[in-house]
């Protein structure tokens, strides 16, 4: 075949054939889907949104409760956080940066408290408190005082009641008044729980407990769109002592109302009760007593170590027993 014929014959193929402008199509044809010179503007559309999607499926929820999430945002853009940008996806977990935010919030709308649900306060608090802070544990007996629930049928029943030196303590009546930050104050240790946190599995009853903080979260979150009212009385604060306000385990010494239990002892120099593992007084760093001789008698019920020479006295039923022994 000649040249020409050769020229001729593809010219006539190309009349009645669509050749493809470039090969990449044919290697590549998936790539025609995501280029713009071959997308509509509604395929465009379908694309960027199923990205989102994937996206939004690998990255992970910032905290289990999107209430908490909803709280946290609103508190950041009603000034409570001085940091200039929006919380990542970490500080939903961290106590350390939403705690003093959550607790300012709290102190400022003092008034939005008694519109609280009465019913989901119980809820939270009626099977014991969150922990053992000294704080929780204190805010803890003023909402189950609010709520008129009984103090020692709840501690009966807490499983913290072993560790927690403040079991079956009655607050004085000074000292019983409920507020917003008791409630804030539940709710933030109750998020940021590591059973929350993790997905763990509940003992039993934490179900109601964390769907009630979940109805308060969104009550606050509504509340504190509202103005506060004039005309309700900000409540007295007594004046604290300079102290470090932070998280740390519950202080080391007992209230002073608190029952003595065996092995606690009274300083012979301040009257100061300490708990039986302090070796010197928590007030004065007096020496604490020696465990000597009938020191070492296991405590019953009615007796009682005297406090300025720590000599243990048997009680009137121990001492009838030895006598006709």
């Amino acid at each position: 075949m000649s040249v020409s014929k050769f020229l001729h014959l593809g010219t006539a193929l190309s009349r009645h054939t669509r050749l493809p402008l470039s090969p990449l199509p044919l290697l590549f044809p998936k790539a025609l889907q995501f280029h713009p010179r071959y997308c509509s503007s509604a395929s465009s559309a379908a694309v960027a949104a199923a990205a989102d999607s994937t996206e939004s499926l690998c990255s992970p929820d910032p905290h289990p409760w999107p209430e908490w999430v909803t709280f946290v945002d609103r508190l950041k853009s009603k000034g409570y956080f001085t940091e200039s940008s929006s919380p990542t996806d970490s500080d939903y977990k961290d106590m350390g940066f939403v705690r003093d935010a959550c607790l300012s919030f709290a102190r400022d709308r003092y008034d939005v408290f008694k519109s609280l649900s009465i019913e989901d306060i119980q809820k939270v608090v009626e099977c014991g408190c969150p922990n053992l802070y000294r704080k929780a544990v204190n805010s803890g007996k003023r909402l189950r005082a609010y709520v008129r629930l009984d103090e020692g049928e709840v501690c009966s029943t807490c499983s913290l009641r072993g560790s927690c030196d403040r079991a079956y303590v009655i607050l004085k009546e000074t000292e019983a008044d409920a507020r917003t930050v008791d409630i804030v104050r539940i709710l933030l240790f109750y998020a940021l729980d590591s059973l929350v946190l993790s997905g763990g599995e509940k003992p039993p009853g934490r179900q109601t407990i964390e769907s009630s903080a979940r109805k308060l979260l969104s009550e606050l979150i509504e509340l504190s769109e509202t103005s506060p009212d004039p005309a309700l009385p900000k409540p007295a604060v007594k004046a604290l002592k300079q102290k470090d306000d932070s998280l740390d385990f519950m202080d080391d010494v007992p209230s002073q109302d608190v029952e003595m239990k065996r092995g606690d002892w009274m300083c012979p120099k301040c009257n100061f009760m300490n708990f039986s593992r302090n070796k010197q007084c928590r007030e004065c760093n007096e020496d604490g007593p020696k465990k000597v001789g009938m020191g070492d008698v296991e405590m019953k019920k009615g007796d009682w170590t005297c406090s300025h020479c720590f000599v243990k006295i048997l009680s009137i039923r121990e001492m009838f027993w030895w006598l006709e022994w």
